[in-house]
């Protein structure tokens, strides 16, 4: 018999108590006392209706919270703030735990007196363990970057350690003169030392970085004469390989409050990258402007560009595209990891895009503008 639309809400109420697999519902008295058992109650703790009626709630509470006496906690916090939202390990019949999810509300009468509790609970072990498991996981990763930090911080001093008399040995050869034969190997030599070096300052950094052991020296200061170092610096190598690279930038000041050697650091592994990834005949721009309180750099190329499946997580320590190991089989991915942990301790943002393979790529960095200088022009006429 279908119920009319006056008896429709009580049924649907009766049949969701009666159908639910779900949603336990523990009527108490004013003591704490079970006097109902609805929903999935028994389906949950495994108890039956007649076992429990009469038994005080804390039946249901774990040895080591009613020492502590949170089942009667629970109930007075529903009476000063009339519900108590509790997350806690309950137990079962046969004694295991259930993690349970719910609330317990005081119900009173007309005239405010306490007529007993509604305690209204779900069974979230499922849950739990999901998040234990992650919690467990997040605790190996933890460890295990650890001790990756403390490999890379050993790789790195064993690398500088014969740096010093490798590099003695290359400017022996370089004053002995002569032999132009001698000259090359002197070349040679000093070539793959300063990549030796680079890569050992890379891996020291990254785990001081990653460790928080580096604090930055601010100061304020105009970024397009880093910018135009960093490309003059870069343009023997660019033009080595047969690429052009230039600087585009605004005619007025931008000022930031920066560490000078660190940002440094982050447009010269930009820069770098950017021809390294580049072929003969491409290009390299070195971007600088203003966008509503942020100072915008880009650096922009027409190289190999990024497959769009890395893109996510180029920035992640040891990330390298199959084809850059092809162009460039020295580096190791740790470059645009420094890059992202700087400007992130400067208060900004990094951002990469890239249309695809063959399509180059562009870096943003995003940093606080800082006032305009109160010398400059632009400030006087504000």
């Amino acid at each position: 018999m279908t119920p009319t639309s006056a008896d429709l809400p009580e049924t649907l109420q009766r049949l969701f108590l009666a159908q639910t697999r779900d949603y336990a519902l523990i009527l108490m008295d004013p003591e704490g006392r079970i006097v109902g058992w609805r929903g999935a109650a028994e389906r949950i703790f495994g108890h039956g209706e007649a076992e429990v009626l009469g038994q005080p709630v804390s039946l249901l509470f774990t040895t080591g919270d009613r020492a502590r006496g949170l089942d009667r906690h629970e109930l007075a916090v529903a009476l000063q703030d009339s519900q108590s939202e509790d997350d806690r390990w309950h137990l079962r019949k046969d004694g295991t735990r259930i993690w349970v999810t719910g609330t317990v509300r005081a119900v009173r009468g007309d005239a405010g007196e306490v007529l007993g509790f509604v305690k209204v609970l779900r069974d979230r072990t499922d849950l739990r363990m999901q998040l234990e498991a992650l919690e467990n996981e997040l605790e190996v990763a933890t460890r295990t970057r650890e001790r990756t930090n403390q490999f890379l911080r050993s790789l790195g001093h064993e690398i500088r350690n014969p740096l010093s008399p490798l590099q003695s040995s290359a400017q022996i050869l370089e004053r002995l003169g002569g032999d132009e034969r001698i000259q090359r190997v002197a070349t040679i030599m000093q070539g793959q030392i300063d990549t030796l070096r680079r890569l050992a300052d890379d891996l020291m950094e990254t785990t001081r970085l990653d460790m928080g052991r580096v604090e930055l020296n601010r100061q304020r200061m105009d970024l397009r004469p880093l910018v135009e170092d960093c490309v003059i610096g870069h343009r023997d190598a660019a033009t080595h390989k047969g690429v052009r690279i230039e600087a585009v930038l605004p005619p007025q000041p931008l000022y930031a409050e920066i560490d000078r050697e660190r940002f440094q650091q982050v447009l010269n592994n930009l820069v770098s990258n950017a021809i390294k990834y580049t072929p003969a005949g491409g290009r390299v721009w070195c971007k600088a402007t203003t966008e509503a309180d942020e100072a915008v750099l880009r650096v922009e190329d027409t190289g190999m560009g990024i497959d769009p499946a890395l893109l996510p997580m180029i920035f992640d320590l040891f990330t390298r595209d199959p084809r850059a190991e092809q162009m460039e089989p020295s580096g190791m991915g740790i470059g645009l990891d420094v890059v992202r942990q700087v400007v992130k301790l400067h208060g900004g943002t990094v951002q990469v895009r890239s249309a695809g393979q063959g399509r180059g790529a562009e870096f943003t960095v995003r940093l606080p503008v800082s006032g305009a200088d109160p010398g400059d022009p632009a400030h006087d006429a504000g």
